[in-house]
């Protein structure tokens, strides 16, 4: 059993810890405050991924209202997504499996546990999530990773010390979609959102806003095409019957945003997968997060993961993900099974970083020669591409012509 932090701060600033350590006391206030007002600790399942030995499940906890708080959120003005009360170190009961632990919520209020043994095969599961109350857990001496099991209307817990015989008060279950990816599963597809998917036209600053802050995430616009590639590429190289290749959808966006993406790829007919964001606040090493440093960091997780398995790598050019996928694949080689990158527009590319030109039009140019690496300006050149093996217009970068 794991428990994993979702940001990494490798290294410490003394003023950078003080500001969030006076972050996490003030969410802490904020969150005894509504607990006057009503509300109390919930659940928002990420979803998960793991090999049929260990699984990674992810989720944060947020004050809520009701149970139904977050069904309404596809329809919400882009800003109020960003208005959660997380609760930090709040003890949660994660179930995958036969596997039952406690783990405690970041400072942010969120869980990222991995979770061995769990006895899963291939496939989509249910993972659950429970809020366990803090004072109980705390009365029996409970632990991070320490084991529950169910004689209720009690919860036995299995402490350092041995068994814990007792009450615990715990909150409604919240499923997590989890995807077992088999042993004889070898390939997958890893794909960025922002620009690929959806067009956003990020990170410019009145793009952004205009598309985080005012747009309903239900009205925003997908990349053409880009649906019918995703699930062609998904359900081809190996798959198991029935059942589409893994898909992992990467971004730097923020975790906030998660339910309402959900719900827009749904909607659009994108394949179901995983989601790996990350967060804006500040961490002890920075006042605001690296994108492009999330990114390789859950790329080389990936890999050492699902060792066999070989990545279908998708993104744009508009900012960094061609720098990011060259250096994976040029590390990872054997679990990298194409590139795949659509071309912005130079309006696009405008938009996206104040140039008419690629961010770094070169980068794929030191991918290895046995990966095939195309583009395509939207997902229908795409899958031309990928239909062909992406050996036609690989080893170039595209003209403006392409775009």
């Amino acid at each position: 059993m794991f428990a994993e932090p979702l940001i990494d701060d490798e290294s410490s600033s003394l003023l950078l810890t003080l500001t969030s350590s006076f972050g996490e006391a003030g969410s802490r206030a904020l969150a005894r405050a509504l607990g006057d007002w009503g509300f109390h600790p919930g659940i928002v399942g990420f979803g998960g991924h793991g090999s049929t030995r260990r699984a990674r499940v992810l989720g944060r906890v947020i004050m809520e209202r009701s149970q139904d708080q977050r069904s309404w959120l596809a329809q919400r003005r882009g800003w109020r997504q960003f208005f959660d009360a997380q609760v930090p170190r709040q003890p949660v009961l994660v179930t995958v499996g036969r596997q039952r632990r406690i783990a405690f919520a970041d400072r942010g209020g969120y869980v990222d546990l991995t979770l061995s043994d769990h006895g899963l095969g291939a496939g989509w599961h249910s993972a659950w999530m429970q809020v366990l109350h803090e004072s109980d857990v705390r009365a029996l001496g409970l632990h991070e990773g320490d084991s529950l099991s169910s004689t209720a209307p009690a919860l036995q817990g299995r402490g350092r010390g041995g068994f814990s015989q007792g009450r615990i008060r715990a909150g409604r279950p919240v499923s997590v979609a989890l995807r077992i990816i088999g042993e004889d599963e070898a390939f997958g597809v890893v794909s960025d959102i922002d620009d690929t998917v959806m067009v956003t036209m990020l990170p410019r600053l009145f793009a952004a806003a205009k598309h985080s802050f005012v747009d309903r995430v239900s009205s925003r616009e997908a990349v053409p095409g880009m649906s019918e590639f995703l699930t062609r590429a998904a359900g081809v190289k190996g798959a198991l019957p029935g059942l589409h290749a893994p898909v992992i959808y990467l971004s730097t966006g923020a975790w906030n945003v998660v339910p309402a993406l959900r719900d827009f790829l749904n909607r659009l007919g994108y394949p179901l997968g995983g989601f790996l964001m990350t967060d804006f606040g500040p961490s002890n090493t920075g006042w605001f997060r690296s994108g492009p440093e999330h990114k390789r960091r859950e790329l080389r997780r990936l890999a050492r993961m699902f060792p066999t398995v070989k990545w279908l790598l998708v993104g744009d050019d508009g900012q960094r993900d061609p720098e990011i996928y060259a250096e994976f694949a040029r590390s990872f080689p054997a679990n990298v099974a194409g590139i795949a990158i659509r071309s912005l527009s130079e309006i696009e590319q405008f938009m996206s970083h104040g140039t008419f030109e690629a961010l770094v039009p070169d980068a794929l140019w030191t991918v290895p020669q046995s990966i095939p690496v195309w583009f395509g300006s939207d997902g229908e050149s795409l899958l031309r591409g990928f239909d062909e093996g992406g050996i036609r217009s690989a080893r170039r970068s595209p003209s403006r012509s392409e775009r």
